[in-house]
Order: structure tokens, then C-alpha cells, then sequence
């Protein structure tokens, strides 16, 4: 029962940190022109090409994953109007070399992102 427990531990740690490296990169939604970039040091960028919004005039954000829950996120969007910052939970449901889907509980809307250079 020890050797499972550990087991359990090890993976527990090992996936945390496996999450937090997989979702730094520049991720692009398989189904437009929008893009969100996320940096190891819990800052990013998102913006939309369709919206006729270039990477510099990109909303800025930072995000961490939960303490509690490495499966769930949390995004503070920093609005490039100025109008405020708006945090926004999130629930990482794929999250691949090359693939990363999260539902957002504020948007209500689903992301599904592929990771490009």
C-alpha cells in the first residue's frame, strides 16, 4: 500500500510540472486567426487577427495554474483599452506537445489551440 501511495505522489508531481512546462509556447485556435501566448514567468498575450488586431495591440494577461488542481488555470486579463482586468478561471481539458483545449467558466466558450512557432 506504501509503494501505491508513492506511486501516486510521484505522478501527482510529475504531471503538475509537466503542465506548467507544456503550456508555455505560442498556441494559435485550430478554427481562426487567434492567438495566445503563454510565458514561462506567468505573463502573456492574446489577440485576434480577424478582429484586425496584430500581436502589438495584444491584450496582456498573466496566468498560474491552481495550487490545488494542476487540471485548472487561472487567466487575469489585462484589457488593452484600459478598461480594467478581468480574472478568468479556466479547466484544461487536452494539453498535448501539440494541442491545448480549455473551457473558460467567465466566457463560457471553449479554446481549442494548437501549438505553432
Amino acid at each position: 500500500m506504501f509503494v501505491a501511495l508513492f506511486a501516486m505522489t510521484s505522478c501527482s508531481k510529475d504531471d503538475s510540472e509537466s503542465n506548467q512546462e507544456l503550456i508555455v509556447g505560442r498556441w494559435k485556435s485550430v478554427s481562426a486567426n487567434y492567438y495566445e501566448v503563454y510565458n514561462s514567468d506567468g505573463t502573456g498575450k492574446m489577440w485576434d487577427e480577424d478582429d484586425d488586431v496584430t500581436e502589438d495591440e495584444a491584450d496582456t494577461f498573466t496566468w498560474q495554474l491552481e495550487d490545488n488542481d494542476k487540471s485548472k488555470f487561472t487567466q487575469i486579463i489585462n484589457f488593452h483599452s484600459g478598461s480594467g482586468s478581468l480574472p478568468q478561471m479556466c479547466n484544461i481539458l487536452v494539453l498535448t506537445e501539440s494541442s491545448f483545449s480549455y473551457n473558460n467558466d467567465g466566457w463560457r466558450r471553449t479554446e481549442n489551440l494548437k501549438r505553432v512557432n
